[in-house]
C-alpha cells in the first residue's frame, strides 16, 4: 500500500475522515527524504505517540526498500488525534520508515504532535463511543473504536471499553485489544483473572509493554 502524505485515507472504512502519512513504497519513494533529518526530539515525540495499534489484519507487509532476504515486515496502523481536530493514520511501517530510511513526515502533522495537553472530549470521540455501544454497527468500525477511544482520558471512554468487555462477539474477535484499552484507561488498578481469557491475556501483554 502507498499513498501521497497528506492525502485522504482510503485504504479502509473508518468512521471519522482521516489523512495519510508515512505509507510508503516505490512509486513516490521516501516522501521528505530531501528534507532536513528529523529532529531527535521529533523523533521521540512520534515514537511515543504510536502507543495505540489499531486494524491488525492476518497478513503483514514487507518494507520495499530493505533487501529482498532481509526486509522489515510490518501489521496494522496507528491513528493520532491531534489537539485541533485532525486525525493522521500511518501504517506500523512508520517507525521503520523513520528510524531505517530517512523518511520525514510533513511539518503539519508533525507541529500537530508538538501541541500538548489532554484530548477534549470532543464529535470525534462521541462518534467512536456510539459505534462502540451499537451492536449493529458495522463490526469493523466498532473494533477501530475500541482500540482508540484511550485516546480521550474521560469516563465516557472507560465505560465504553467496558461494555465491549462484556459484549460477547467484540470479546472473541478483539478480546487482545480490549485488554489493551483497558489497561491504557485504567493502568494496573484491574485484574486480568476478572475477564475472559483473550482479554486478560490483552491485559498481561500491554503491562509487560509498559514495563518495557
Amino acid at each position: 500500500m502507498e499513498y501521497l502524505d497528506l492525502s485522504p485515507y482510503e485504504y479502509r472504512s473508518f468512521p471519522l475522515p482521516l489523512r495519510n502519512v508515512g505509507w510508503l513504497g516505490t512509486e513516490w519513494g521516501v516522501q521528505g527524504v530531501d528534507l532536513p533529518p528529523l529532529a531527535a526530539a521529533d523523533l521521540q515525540l512520534l515514537r511515543s505517540a504510536s502507543r495505540l495499534l489499531g486494524s491488525v489484519t492476518l497478513g503483514t507487509h514487507r518494507c520495499e526498500f530493505c533487501p529482498e532476504d532481509a526486509a522489515v515486515t510490518g501489521n496494522g496502523e496507528y491513528r493520532y488525534y491531534l489537539l485541533n481536530g485532525d486525525v493522521y493514520c500511518a501504517p506500523e511501517m512508520v517507525l521503520h520508515y523513520l528510524g531505517d530510511h530517512g523518511y520525514r513526515p510533513p511539518d503539519v502533522f508533525l507541529q500537530g504532535l508538538r501541541e500538548t495537553g489532554e484530548l477534549e472530549w470532543d464529535d470525534r470521540a462521541e462518534r467512536l463511543r456510539k459505534v462502540l455501544l451499537d451492536p449493529e454497527a458495522d463490526l469493523g468500525f466498532r473494533c477501530a473504536a475500541v482500540v482508540d477511544l484511550p485516546n480521550w482520558r474521560d469516563a465516557r471512554a472507560l465505560d465504553a471499553v467496558q461494555f465491549a468487555a462484556h459484549d460477547e462477539e467484540l470479546a472473541v474477535i478483539m478480546g487482545v485489544e480490549i485488554g489493551q484499552s483497558l489497561v491504557a484507561c485504567l493502568g494496573d488498578d484491574l485484574r486480568a483473572e476478572d475477564y475472559p481469557s483473550t482479554i486478560g491475556y490483552g491485559i498481561d501483554h500491554a503491562r509487560r509493554l509498559r514495563r518495557e
